[in-house]
């Protein structure tokens, strides 16, 4: 089975919306490729210090 290891970039600028981080999102609008590489991705949101636990705790969720 194959993971997919890319997503788009309106994927997670709608999670960044969604989480509440709407300065992240237009950041992420501006600044990453479509699609993206998951592995990129992370390291975009590392810079701000957004983890999945975050994103998951910002959307209603428990890690």
């Amino acid at each position: 089975m194959l993971i997919d290891t890319q997503v788009t970039r309106q994927h997670v600028v709608d999670v960044l919306s969604t989480a509440g981080l709407p300065e992240e999102a237009e950041e992420a609008r501006r600044s990453l490729p479509d699609p993206v590489d998951l592995e990129r991705a992370a390291q975009f949101l590392e810079r701000y210090g957004i983890t999945k636990d975050v994103l998951i705790s910002r959307m209603g969720g428990s890690p």
